[in-house]
């Protein structure tokens, strides 16, 4: 409520203006809301997208996502201080499986979903799923890759815990 004096000459009438801010409320209190939804979602996101950039036939740069940091404990910038951290956090006995794969995308062929382990940076083993998408220039050379990264590691668990019961129960 706001007052304010208006002067008629040998009168002055006070008027009075009342702005209803209960709509603004209502917006600030769905835009906080919603600020909070985004910021729960994006913490529970255990998926990351990278892009591999591609000439004559042969990567020759990497960009990591920001999601990096949760599913391998690196930072984007870790990543670019260190070309070869990719594989060298794979684990040794599935590098062959990683390593074939880089190459059949570069070659063009199909990929399928990989799924592999890596060890996270706290030296945690992760299992992750990593789905490759080849992007080409109008003469269909490859030009880049993206590939999106997702840790399944508690699916992979539960997996391992269902398989067990079923040996358990066939005993």
């Amino acid at each position: 409520v706001s007052r304010f004096p208006i002067d008629l000459g040998n009168r002055v009438l006070v008027g009075e203006v009342t702005r209803d801010v209960t709509d603004r409320k209502a917006m600030e209190n769905a835009l906080r809301e919603s600020e909070e939804h985004y910021r729960r979602i994006t913490q529970a996101v255990t998926d990351y997208i990278y892009t591999v950039r591609v000439e004559d036939g042969r990567p020759v740069e990497t960009s990591h996502g920001p999601g990096c940091l949760a599913v391998t404990g690196y930072t984007t910038e870790e990543f670019v201080m260190d070309p070869y951290l990719w594989i060298r956090m794979v684990v040794p006995e599935d590098r062959p499986l990683v390593q074939d794969q880089v190459q059949r995308v570069l070659a063009g062929a199909e990929t399928p979903v990989l799924e592999h382990r890596i060890i996270r940076k706290d030296g945690v083993e992760r299992w992750i799923r990593n789905t490759s998408v080849s992007h080409r220039d109008k003469e269909h050379r490859l030009i880049s890759y993206d590939g999106l990264v997702q840790d399944i590691t508690e699916h992979k668990r539960a997996e391992e815990e269902k398989r067990s019961l079923e040996e358990r129960l066939q005993r």
